[in-house]
């Protein structure tokens, strides 16, 4: 017997088959098995001694999904709008157990030590965009930090790995992926930086796009936050 969709995954599921049954878009996704739920994991302590202090809150383990894995990959069908998106979604504990990103020679120390906390938990293997997000173990941390890498905001300088911390929990990072579908460049609205630059012209055109389209078509979402983020970014 199958095991009833929890409330989280249910909306997650809703909002891929929204997609999927739109005649707008060409969409298509891939729904694995369903595992244990994250809380069997919990203490992480289990699995590796050094994350005896990395909490698992209850919030994390009610929305955490249950599916080894639950992606989408979508382009609007007209040819007249530029609109696509993408998301991966792991196994959370999955995700926690595999290898952390790699950095580049440019990595100062402290970026190193960022990167040896963090763990991949949304990706866009299909379209290979090299936009992820990430969780970060960090010890006695109420709610773990999600982070967000972009080939674009590379620095030379000041951000030789392209990361910044988004200003979303694990269990928000959902809730917006639901409202987003995964358009590509979505996660530079919760980040501490301008769009403004010149290489970000793909990510406001497909974000703009998106909150153009999106509130029409699926009006039982509320895009307004979204457009504000979008606005005082420009």
């Amino acid at each position: 017997m199958t095991d009833p969709l929890t409330q989280s995954e249910t909306l997650q599921t809703e909002s891929i088959r929204e997609l999927v049954q739109s005649p707008l878009f060409e969409a298509a996704y891939e729904q694995e098995d369903i595992t244990f739920p994250l809380a069997t994991f919990d203490p992480l302590s289990d699995e590796n001694p050094e994350w005896a202090d990395v909490g698992l809150s209850d919030e994390l383990k009610e929305c955490a999904l249950r599916f080894v894995s639950l992606s989408c990959e979508w382009s609007l069908a007209s040819q007249a709008r530029n609109l696509n998106g993408e998301f991966s979604l792991p196994h959370l504990y999955l995700a926690i157990t595999r290898d952390p990103p790699r950095h580049n020679d440019l990595a100062t120390e402290g970026e190193r030590a960022l990167l040896a906390d963090l763990r991949m938990i949304d990706s866009a293997p299909r379209r290979a965009t090299g936009e992820a997000a990430f969780i970060r173990l960090e010890p006695h941390k109420e709610t773990l930090e999600i982070w967000y890498q972009d080939r674009y905001l590379f620095d030379e300088q000041n951000n030789t790995q392209g990361f910044l911390r988004m200003e979303l929990s694990y269990c928000e990072y959902l809730e917006a992926l639901r409202l987003t579908k995964g358009a590509f460049g979505w996660q530079m609205l919760f980040v501490d930086a301008s769009l403004r630059d010149s290489g970000f012209r793909a990510h406001v055109e497909n974000i703009t796009n998106m909150l153009e389209t999106f509130p029409a078509v699926f009006p039982q979402y509320d895009y307004t936050a979204l457009v504000d983020r979008l606005e005082a970014r420009r």
